[in-house]
């Protein structure tokens, strides 16, 4: 059964005024399955995973595209950039909107190609994985953040009225990749163990040359621990006998394949949030998960990171909210004076401050750092929220409300 992305909207209006649309995404989170189910009615569509068809579109993009006349979908077109010489011209002779749909699972190349043949002709668009109102069948109801950035301002009819299927701790378990949709957990392993494997041997290999790839998963396995947590990059991989110069070169290409999440710290000074210390997160809590073999849900929830996979969980619901609404805001994490503040979404010359915190009875205390955030920072602070794994949303102190991240 297909459920509906929050994207979907976005694409259709951007494949109607764009000759080339883009989208591009970590493997596995649904591009292919989106863009058959929006388009098949009227786009061809034909993938590069075919090695036959990706040897002759190398070799003779003229005759490939001959045999595929727009409109057409080109799936894992990274493999092929021979062709967007060809697209460029075929774009450029008609100039019409909607001819090709450009798809692929590395976003570095796909972009990096794109930028210095398509300038101009191409919107790039980015798929994550699902959220939970994707999950729970609501990916066509609006996002209470995106009413949130609108109107400054929440209510509690912004949030669904209908219940998730889903509790929060199956939630952070199982992650948002469509393929782990309805299974059980007994296939969680095996299923993260195989996306590793493909992944390794599909996306990092054309970026790195890796003797061992067994690498790869135990660098993987160092990161996971460090989820939202600030990183002192000049350690970083020194556990597994790695160079410091290497652990970060690979670190860059995780986040060039859009596997790991870069959050840099927010300060009223642009030069100072450069020098400050970032946070970061895999990209999906799933894997984070499988990584450090929390195998049930009683694992998870006497596990001592579980507050920081909350928070990446949230986050990685705000950032593939963003993305599919072509939101140009950004996001930080925030310490000063030992008060800190989880997330903070710079978005219109506003700020909105999220505090994580897994259980939803608070203890009143739990909304400092936002407190002190506001001071520093006054009028531009729009809103100010403690996200909680459940509960009920409510103004909990002056200006400042509890958000449940789960309606159950």
């Amino acid at each position: 059964m297909y459920l509906s992305r929050h994207i979907e909207g976005s694409l259709v209006e951007a494949v109607q005024q764009f000759p080339v649309v883009a989208l591009s995404g970590p493997r596995q989170t649904g591009k292919s399955t989106l863009l058959k189910h929006l388009f098949n009615e009227t786009f061809d569509y034909v993938t590069l995973d075919d090695l036959a068809l990706r040897n002759q579109a190398r070799k003779d993009p003229q005759t490939f595209l001959r045999n595929y006349p727009d409109p057409v979908i080109i799936d894992e077109v990274q493999y092929a950039p021979e062709l967007f010489s060809e697209i460029k011209r075929r774009a450029d002779d008609s100039g019409v909107p909607g001819q090709f749909i450009l798809s692929g699972s590395q976003p570095f190349h796909l972009i990096q190609n794109l930028q210095e043949s398509l300038a101009g002709r191409v919107l790039l668009m980015n798929l994550l994985p699902m959220t939970q109102q994707e999950r729970s069948g609501q990916g066509r109801d609006g996002h209470w953040l995106l009413r949130l950035l609108q109107n400054g301002r929440l209510q509690k009819s912004d949030f669904p009225a209908t219940p998730s299927t889903h509790t929060p701790e199956e939630l952070i378990r199982h992650g948002g990749l469509p393929g782990l949709l309805n299974k059980t957990e007994t296939f969680l392993g095996p299923y993260f163990e195989s996306y590793l494997r493909t992944y390794i041997e599909r996306d990092i290999s054309l970026l790195i040359q890796l003797e061992n790839s067994a690498r790869m998963v135990e660098f993987m396995q160092l990161l996971a621990p460090l989820t939202m947590c600030e990183m002192n990059k000049s350690q970083l991989g020194r556990d597994i006998g790695m160079t410091s110069p290497t652990a970060n070169r690979w670190l860059q290409v995780l986040e060039a394949t859009g596997v790991w999440h870069n959050i840099p710290a927010f300060h009223g000074n642009l030069i100072k949030r450069i020098a400050k210390t970032p946070k970061g997160t895999l990209f999906d809590s799933g894997l984070i998960c499988h990584l450090l073999q929390i195998i049930s849900r009683e694992a998870l929830l006497t596990h001592p990171v579980l507050g920081f996979l909350f928070e990446a969980a949230f986050l990685q619901e705000i950032k593939a909210v963003l993305e599919s609404s072509l939101l140009n805001a950004r996001l930080y994490h925030w310490r000063a004076s030992q008060q800190e503040v989880d997330i903070v979404l710079e978005y219109g010359g506003r700020l909105f401050a999220f505090e994580c915190k897994w259980n939803a009875m608070l203890r009143g205390d739990e909304h400092k750092g936002l407190v002190r955030f506001r001071t520093e920072y006054g009028e531009k602070v729009a809103f100010c929220a403690v996200v909680t794994s459940t509960g009920t949303f409510r103004e909990i102190a002056p200006g400042v409300f509890q958000v449940p991240w789960v309606v159950l």
